[in-house]
């Protein structure tokens, strides 16, 4: 492998991981198949400078994404369940059936979410085609 460079007598090359380890992982990623597809990976990769990534580069770009919305969905499904988890009371003063124990995502979980991430997402003023009252 070219990325990597022979600075110790050891085994060692990366964060532990001996060049045989580093050599599997690096075929696994020509197997894998990511939920996000490389033709999307690709586009972003462009749009950000890099141009004709390497094929396990998307790939491992594209676990990295997954990873991250993962983690930002379990963060909302941890803000749902705490909204669930409210006083009857505060449950009617939002409107909620305060018997009803269903998770349900809602923008506001995912709100909370993105914040602990740093990433601030707003309510447009409207919604067009919106249901009328």
């Amino acid at each position: 492998m070219t990325l990597l460079h022979d600075q110790t007598s050891t085994d060692e090359t990366l964060d532990g991981l001996s060049k045989n380890e580093l050599a599997q992982f690096f075929s696994d990623l020509d197997e894998l198949a990511p939920t996000i597809p490389d033709a999307l990976t690709n586009h972003y990769l462009k749009i950000s400078g890099v141009t004709n990534a390497d094929r396990r580069i998307t790939r491992l770009v594209s676990l990295a994404a997954q990873k991250f919305i993962s983690q930002i969905v379990t963060d909302a499904r941890i803000c749902a369940r705490q909204r669930m988890e409210m006083q009857p009371k505060d449950k009617r003063a939002k409107g909620l059936d305060p018997k009803d124990r269903r998770v349900v995502l809602t923008e506001e979980d995912l709100m909370a979410a993105l914040a602990d991430y740093g990433l601030d997402i707003r309510k447009p003023a409207y919604f067009a085609g919106g249901v009328a009252e």
